[in-house]
């Protein structure tokens, strides 16, 4: 029988620069290709020289809208083959498509200025959407609008072709998470874009052979990195509407199960999901292919990937197959990641006696999970607050260089402005965390982290272990500490009567007191479900809840102090 590593043979970063995402296209096997499924899971197969023939349609439409290379075009629609062969010539045109997030609420008005002040930042030369969607837009924005529909039905009377796009145009105009800020834009290249998940696949072991299972959305640098890169790479990609994962989470292991995936990537909160359904509604699913299970763009919870190993290994869920990945939007995407030939790395707090001489900020007192170490190009230091190199174990600001960090974030008029982004070259990511055995860890986020009696505290231990509490919903939690004060305030969402969410509240108290009992939380706040702010991407947004909190506009429905 083959070896694992010669039927999946990894990509080589150092293959993957010189070419565009429509030239690797035209480079796949002609059985490779991409799988789009509908909310019903209906899928529609699209094999990548097709796709390319596509998309070189659509380009020509595209043009024929007055979209030239170089451009920005805005898309804001759902998951389909419209919108994917639409996107797909964005890039055979040379343009970079900004892909906007739809609204998490039903606050038409708050959605539409949120729109309108990404497509001022992204200034595009045409603004894709769907039939509906254009008519809420309509003459609501600065640019030109179509639908895909009238996109799609356009015949353009060119049949001249196209140059092939530069490695070097930009390929994504990608926003920030806004965790801790608004969000600002970063433009990536296309040839950024193949190689970051080059050397994804080269570091973590998975490549032009493996069938990539995503539900992720396209307007998050995860969803859409990952989708151009396996595509370009050759690799077979099977799309899940969003929806169909939110509405139905069951779904995405039954995807990975039914289509025989090898990867797969989301946040950590996805995975629990995942683990908490199978427990619930036991289904017959074969995981045993899924070897590269990518778990980034929040924060890790050893205890979370100990229930799904526990919850999914019994379908084959294979006990190396997590592969914990750090990573940021102004690197293009993935900075550092484990491998699928060991388990995910635990880091135990540090015994009294062994930090006292430790230098740098202090350590979170729970356990950790490792990122793992940097992909290849790619070079990780922490740094001290005077900008000095702090050595192995010490916690301190995580500064990244390498191919994939971008130059700065994208100005009005096309400028790219690097506002203070690099030192000495290097990205300061804003994060802290310590490098063990070559290895990066991630502690938190410097802006959100106060010092309370000579102690750091980290909003995140507050907030793993509120979500250990039973009946606290998972990934709904945010924890900020009050101006001033030396105290932190916990808000989460809860479910339940106000005896229940009394006794809840009580035993979230009880478990941090145990966990934090130098600096227990000022106040439990329970808020209605799905009124927590999040970023588009689904990220914990704590200084625009404590903004709610502060001016009274959380929807409260008890608290405990």
């Amino acid at each position: 029988m083959p070896s694992d590593q010669a039927r999946h043979p990894s990509y080589v970063a150092s293959e993957a620069g010189g070419f565009s995402i429509p030239e690797g296209l035209l480079r796949a096997r002609p059985s490779a290709g991409l799988t789009v499924l509908d909310n019903d899971l209906t899928p529609t197969r699209i094999p990548y020289r097709e796709l390319a023939g596509l998309a070189e349609t659509a380009a020509k439409s595209l043009r024929a809208q007055g979209v030239s290379a170089g451009d920005r075009v805005c898309l804001l629609a759902p998951a389909s083959k419209d919108l994917l062969v639409t996107l797909f010539g964005v890039w055979r045109l040379g343009a970079a498509p900004v892909v906007l997030p739809r609204p998490r609420r039903a606050d038409a008005d708050a959605f539409v200025e949120e729109v309108r002040r990404r497509v001022k930042a992204a200034a595009p030369a045409l603004f894709v959407t769907t039939d509906s969607t254009a008519a809420l837009f309509a003459d609501r924005l600065p640019v030109r609008t179509v639908s895909l529909r009238q996109l799609r039905d356009l015949t353009s009377p060119s049949t001249e072709s196209l140059p092939m796009p530069s490695p070097d145009s930009i390929g994504l105009l990608q926003f920030t998470s806004g965790t801790t800020a608004a969000s600002r834009a970063v433009p990536v290249t296309q040839g950024q874009l193949i190689a970051n998940i080059a050397a994804t696949g080269e570091h973590s072991g998975f490549g032009a052979y493996d069938v990539y299972v995503s539900w992720l959305p396209l307007y998050h640098d995860m969803g859409i990195v990952s989708l151009a890169g396996m595509a370009a790479g050759g690799g077979d990609v099977v799309m899940m509407a969003t929806e169909a994962f939110m509405e139905q989470p069951a779904g995405w292991m039954r995807t990975v199960s039914d289509y025989g995936g090898t990867v797969t990537a989301a946040p950590n909160f996805a995975y629990g999901l995942a683990a908490k359904v199978q427990s619930l509604r036991p289904a017959a699913l074969d995981l045993s292919p899924l070897r590269v299970a990518i778990n980034g763009a929040e924060t890790i919870d050893p205890s979370a990937l100990a229930g799904v190993q526990s919850a999914l290994g019994g379908v084959g869920f294979g006990a190396t197959a997590m592969c914990p990945m750090y990573g940021l939007a102004e690197a293009t995407l993935a900075v550092s990641g484990s491998d699928h030939a060991t388990p995910a790395r635990i880091i135990e707090p540090l015994a009294a006696g062994e930090a006292a001489g430790t230098p740098g900020d202090a350590r979170p007192e729970r356990r950790l999970v490792s990122c793992g170490a940097p992909l290849p190009g790619t070079e990780v230091v922490i740094r001290s607050e005077d900008g000095s190199v702090l050595p192995a174990g010490a916690v301190g600001e995580v500064l990244v260089k390498g191919p994939g960090v971008t130059p700065g974030y994208w100005s009005a008029g096309g400028r790219v402005d690097s506002h203070g982004l690099l030192r000495d070259g290097y990205l300061a990511t804003g994060d802290l965390g310590f490098l063990d055995d070559g290895e990066l860890v991630i502690c938190g986020r410097i802006k959100d982290m106060v010092i309370a009696g000579g102690r750091n505290l980290y909003p995140e231990d507050y907030e793993v272990v509120t979500e250990r509490v039973r009946g606290v919903r998972a990934g709904n939690v945010v924890a900020f500490s009050l101006p001033g004060q030396e105290r932190m305030v916990v808000v989460a969402e809860g479910r339940g009567t106000g005896g229940v969410l009394q006794d809840m509240g009580e035993r979230v108290m009880e478990s941090l007191r145990r966990s934090a009992e130098h600096a227990p939380p000022h106040e439990i706040v329970f808020i209605k479900p799905g009124t927590l702010p999040k970023t588009s991407s689904g990220k914990r947004q704590r200084r625009a809840t404590r903004a709610l909190y502060e001016q009274g506009e959380l929807e409260v429905l008890h608290t405990v102090r």
